[in-house]
């Protein structure tokens, strides 16, 4: 079975899309704010649940693409949880994730299948600097 590495390739998107978060309207007056959406660089909507950083249950989730989110409201470090939750793996990324400025991890769990997670996950990474 192939290797498939995937990076972000800007001409693939219109240069002035950018990730951006779009808060939910239904619960926008709520005092705890337990999901949101992104729009990713094509235009398409990702609803996800909002955890603390330090939450563990944000780790607890299989098949899920995981957003490490600033304080600015930026993804700084985005990765798929994968079908096992293997938590060795996602603790160093927890920890990786808070010391490179995270307040929050969101998580998509609408992704069906590996290839739609994948897509998310191009379509949602912070841009390599």
């Amino acid at each position: 079975m192939a290797t498939v590495a995937y990076r972000y390739t800007p001409d693939l998107f219109d240069e002035a899309a950018a990730v951006r978060e779009t808060p939910l309207r239904s619960t926008a007056k709520l005092a705890e704010r337990r999901f949101t959406a992104w729009r990713g660089r094509s235009g398409r909507r990702y609803v996800a649940s909002v955890f603390s950083v330090d939450d563990v249950h944000a780790l607890g989730f299989t098949d899920g693409v995981l957003l490490a989110v600033s304080s600015e409201r930026k993804i700084i470090a985005a990765r798929d949880s994968g079908p096992f939750g293997v938590e060795a793996a996602l603790g160093r990324w927890q920890r990786a994730v808070m010391e490179a400025g995270a307040c929050e991890i969101h998580v998509h769990l609408l992704a069906e299948d590996g290839m739609s997670r994948r897509a998310a996950l191009l379509d949602l990474m912070p841009e390599a600097a």
